[in-house]
């Protein structure tokens, strides 16, 4: 279920809380189910030796030294692993009891708590892993978004006004997607749900094109009678840890109003598993966030607890699958 050779290489980004998050994936499925500040230099040594073989044939100035090579290409371990366990401390101080880890005593190892899994830590479990997709196999990719949508329409429609009606619009189909056939077609009978004339003709898009145009969850209340002007919501949901910038008003009203002229602009919401914030506990990257509700990884597990909605959720069997994945 995990890619081995994905798993010796280190985040790219300085994020912590990406580099947390592969720190918890590797302690989730170490023999000893812990990992440490020394396996993690261990993979920066190891990540360093690989590098230095693909230099073997490269002429190098004789001062340029191996030590000095290394040093240029190595990881302030020390420092990093700093930032990881401040990251941790945190993410036990906001998820509490959703939280699956530990710090050891000495602040030196990350514990995964193998005995003391709720429904909710099962959720957590299942979103760390949507959020490491570079981690998981290109033919398990589309289910892991899959359950990963699947859980954000229930939450999505808790979120939603009592009475309102919830589809999703996903390319993939499934009891939730009532939109059948082209995009087209979707969009056609979307404007109808919505209560708005289509603005569009079949040549304004591709054709056999039988995606979901970049709407994935919607929402609307029919307010007791026929008539335009009523509340309604677009969603997105997305699991990769760069797209989500863009990704965040793919539903939104800027995009789709030109061919679906409701009266007034929707509500529009972005699903994620990352846990998108700063150590101090502020939004990341707030700069880049839209005219988009972003609900990341600390919303969705409260709002699933806030909800009581855990046995409604889908089942995720790749997280027992992941869990019973042993790499050291």
């Amino acid at each position: 279920m995990l890619d081995k050779d994905s798993l010796e290489m280190l985040p790219k980004d300085s994020d912590s809380f990406l580099w947390t998050d592969f720190v918890e994936l590797r302690a989730l499925i170490h023999p000893d189910h812990c990992f440490s500040r020394g396996d993690l230099a261990a993979i920066s040594t190891r990540w360093i030796d690989i590098h230095d073989l693909e230099d073997s044939n490269e002429d190098f100035v004789e001062t340029n030294s191996i030590h000095t090579r290394r040093k240029k290409r190595g990881l302030d371990v020390r420092k990093r692993w700093r930032e990881i366990a401040n990251f941790a401390i945190m993410r036990q101080a906001e998820f509490l009891d959703f939280y699956p880890f530990r710090l050891s005593d000495d602040e030196d190892t990350l514990l995964y708590e193998l005995d003391k899994i709720s429904h909710a830590k099962y959720l957590y479990l299942g979103l760390l892993i949507a959020s490491c997709m570079r981690h998981i196999p290109r033919n398990r990719q589309g289910e892991v978004a899959k359950l990963f949508e699947q859980t954000c329409f229930v939450i999505f429609s808790c979120l939603m006004p009592t009475g309102s009606e919830i589809r999703a619009t996903w390319a993939n189909g499934g009891p939730e997607a009532t939109y059948k056939g082209t995009l087209y077609e979707k969009m056609q009978e979307i404007a109808k749900d919505i209560r708005c004339t289509a603005n569009f003709e079949p040549r304004d898009f591709k054709e056999n094109d039988r995606g979901d145009g970049g709407i994935d969850l919607i929402a609307w209340h029919p307010m007791a009678d026929n008539r335009e002007s009523i509340p309604i919501a677009f969603a997105q949901c997305g699991c990769s840890k760069d797209d989500w910038n863009f990704k965040q008003l793919e539903a939104s009203y800027s995009k789709h109003s030109t061919n679906l002229p409701v009266r007034h602009p929707w509500a529009t919401y972005y699903f994620l598993p990352l846990d998108l914030r700063w150590p101090d506990g502020d939004w990341a990257y707030k700069s880049d966030i839209g005219q988009a509700i972003i609900v990341d990884r600390l919303r969705l597990l409260r709002l699933a607890s806030q909800y009581k909605i855990h046995d409604q959720l889908p089942v995720m069997p790749f997280i027992d699958e992941i869990r019973a994945f042993r790499y050291g």
